[in-house]
């Protein structure tokens, strides 16, 4: 079958264009009006003018001071930028919210409550903004998905690209030097947590689960977590088989403080585990000269020095790993059984003896 020719499909119109150059002349001018009419139409949107087809939603600009508003028809307008940065006051507006919560992506739900008074108290509360941190956060509308995670480091090293991005130009602006000792970005990583932490580890801690996100004290604040006295809990968080709790690990324990005994130079406190684990886990930064480590080190490995209770020092209740501790536990809670059955039996025998005197007395009379 032969190919029909644009002639035999279309005859009339062939018919009519064919004799006369005048309709592509007309056609011409009308797509030039046509144009021109488009151009026109753009600057009345741009001046907050609606097209006239109503087919075609209008996107509607709306100019204030503070922001460029930009809508559609039949949706809210959404801001696309704002000039002000927010303030902290601005953002407890909604964050001092007791049940403030957001769901994750991952289908958990976010805490997104601020203790406000608790917070201005804090180091952070007291010089720094929200957005210095949160610096995302300060776009008109916040992200359903979440935000960017802020990384202590930003500020805390030396070390380029991490969020927040312009944290150092803004606490210099605002006068703020952090100290040398509180730099600890290269150090951190040289220590079992950062470590675990670049190794992509499950669970490996990360700045917030020892120093909170939100409340960070200085060591010597009795509200820190990571103060002397709250050190036991923070540790025992994560570490929650090493964390001494019951009367038997307290007693078995006892012999840490009788180091005091061959040396008064250093606090063995029993609860501080900084002492000893301070280059292993504070930012692997060796603090003080703690002695521990001269004997109870931890890459010991030898199973007669383990036995004989030296090597790391944590309860190993167990015959292979510690024999010492074991037989320490069990003899005292042995001792603590036969105490409480011997206290039970001179009481029975003393309301025995009573009893017989009573009744010797009363068949006397």
């Amino acid at each position: 079958m032969s190919r029909m020719s644009e002639k035999q499909i279309f005859p009339n119109v062939h018919r009519c264009f064919s004799g006369s150059r005048v309709w592509q002349q007309v056609l011409g001018l009308l797509l030039v009006l046509g144009l021109l009419g488009l151009g026109g139409d753009a600057q009345a949107v741009n001046h907050g003018a609606v097209t006239p087809d109503a087919a075609t939603p209008a996107i509607v600009t709306h100019m204030t001071d503070t922001q460029i508003m930009v809508s559609i028809d039949g949706l809210l307008p959404i801001p696309k930028e704002v000039a002000k940065p927010r303030t902290n006051e601005e953002c407890m507006k909604c964050h001092k919210e007791p049940h403030l919560t957001s769901g994750r992506l991952d289908g958990s739900q976010a805490e997104l409550h601020i203790r406000v008074e608790e917070f201005k108290q804090t180091l952070h509360g007291k010089k720094l903004e929200c957005i210095d941190c949160h610096e995302d956060a300060a776009s008109a509308r916040h992200c359903r998905s979440g935000f960017k995670k802020v990384n202590c480091l930003a500020c805390h090293s030396k070390i380029e690209g991490l969020f927040p991005f312009g944290a150092r130009e803004r606490l210099k602006k605002k006068n703020v030097r952090i100290p040398k000792r509180k730099i600890v970005g290269d150090s951190f990583y040289q220590s079992i947590h950062g470590k675990d932490l670049l190794a992509g580890k499950e669970n490996a801690p990360n700045c917030h689960h020892c120093h909170t996100r939100h409340y960070i004290y200085g060591a010597k604040n009795k509200l820190s977590t990571i103060n002397r006295a709250n050190l036991t809990d923070t540790c025992g968080s994560c570490h929650k088989e090493r964390k001494i709790s019951t009367l038997l690990e307290h007693v078995t324990t006892f012999r840490l403080e009788a180091h005091r005994k061959g040396d008064t130079s250093f606090d063995y406190d029993r609860g501080n585990c900084i002492d000893c684990h301070q280059g292993e886990a504070v930012h692997g930064l060796k603090v003080n000269e703690a002695p521990c480590a001269r004997c109870h080190k931890t890459d010991v490995k030898v199973k007669e020095v383990a036995l004989l209770g030296l090597g790391p020092f944590h309860l190993y209740p167990d015959y292979e790993k510690q024999y010492s501790v074991w037989c320490l536990r069990n003899f005292y809670g042995v001792l603590v059984i036969l105490l409480l059955v011997g206290a039970g039996c001179v009481l029975f025998l003393y309301i025995l003896r009573r009893s017989a005197d009573y009744y010797r007395k009363e068949g006397g009379e």
